[in-house]
């Protein structure tokens, strides 16, 4: 139902304001990255709007490259504040993220139920990003772990659309919508949170 998923879009919207609303305006050059996927955030909701009104293929793309500009600048942001890489080393673990990610999808079919097995390299790289952070901040390793539960959900969910899309007259895309807003709400809510964390102990060594 378009409309409804249409609506559920504005998930993406309150989730972005909640999380823009606890950076700080005035410290723009110290939280730009934070900032910039706050914003994503915004984009993505956009970006599903626009798909879920019109149906022109154009915005189906956007739908897509929305997500994945959303991805690539989480990631990115990831190793340069909790592996404290420098753009030598984001570079390298880029190169190797990007190698692991291209043998998944070799064997990924990734058309399956409409698309959703597409996202599974997605949920991968969230689970190694979990691995990562519960040794470096173990509230951020829950964060991410509450994360992939539920990213896990949604892609029951949306898989679930795609079966009962014949017989069911509002289906459940809708509630995908819902459950992606909150994954994102929470990826960027952990990464927010660390950073003031960081800063706090910063100050108080100092």
């Amino acid at each position: 139902m378009e409309p409804l998923n249409m609506a559920s879009g504005l998930a993406f919207f309150i989730s972005a304001w909640q999380a823009w609303k606890q950076l700080d305006g005035e410290r723009w050059r110290e939280q730009w990255d934070l900032h910039l996927l706050s914003g994503l955030i915004a984009l993505v909701g956009l970006a599903s709007i626009l798909w879920h009104a019109s149906g022109i293929a154009w915005t189906q793309w956007f739908d897509a490259v929305a997500i994945a500009t959303f991805a690539v600048v989480y990631w990115s942001v990831f190793l340069a504040r909790i592996q404290r890489l420098k753009t030598l080393g984001i570079l390298v673990a880029w190169a190797i993220t990007a190698a692991g990610l291209a043998g998944l999808l070799a064997i990924v079919p990734l058309g399956a139920f409409a698309g959703t097995f597409s996202y599974l390299p997605l949920l991968v790289l969230l689970l190694v990003g979990m691995g990562l952070a519960f040794r470096i901040d173990r509230r951020l390793g829950r964060d991410l772990l509450l994360a992939a539960a539920i990213f896990i959900l949604a892609l029951l969910v949306r898989a679930l659309d795609l079966l009962l899309c014949d017989w069911a007259v509002v289906g459940t895309h809708w509630l995908w919508h819902l459950l992606v807003a909150g994954l994102l709400f929470v990826l960027v809510d952990g990464l927010i949170r660390h950073a003031q964390l960081r800063e706090t102990k910063a100050r108080d060594d100092g």
